[in-house]
């Protein structure tokens, strides 16, 4: 009896994780996806951009990838004057890796909507710049 309760709530939380990706928003076509490794690159080069991380303070403080601004998506209409005069000027939005976390794409859609045009989300997310074992920073 306590096996096939089990069972059946598996089934349903499957069912609802299931639905919460496919009810995942789209990506924008102007919004360009960013992989693990083209990011690491691009830290790595020296590139000039602006790493938002969109999650919530605390999972920020637990650690954050090293040179990136915390800006809850939230609180983006709050913390506008972290975001650079120039709008073309490349903003790459990360979270808890999207479809599962979307406030990445919120930050972007808001960054778009503030008129920036060269924005990025680097979907993965966190996870898995920790799985591959790159730096985290903690505060």
């Amino acid at each position: 009896m306590l096996q096939r309760a089990l069972l059946a709530l598996t089934m349903v939380v499957a069912t609802v994780s299931g639905a919460v990706a496919d009810d995942a928003p789209p990506i924008p076509k102007e919004v360009v996806v960013v992989t693990t490794d083209q990011l690491k690159k691009m830290i790595d080069g020296k590139q000039k951009f602006l790493l938002v991380d969109s999650r919530n303070g605390r999972e920020y403080k637990e650690g954050y990838i090293p040179g990136a601004v915390h800006v809850y998506d939230k609180e983006m209409e709050a913390q506008k004057a972290k975001f650079p005069a120039d709008k073309a000027h490349a903003i790459v939005f990360y979270c808890n890796g999207y479809p599962k976390c979307v406030r990445s794409l919120n930050g972007a859609k808001l960054a778009l909507a503030w008129g920036y045009t060269k924005v990025h989300v680097y979907t993965a997310g966190i996870p898995e710049w920790v799985d591959k074992g790159y730096p985290v920073e903690k505060r």
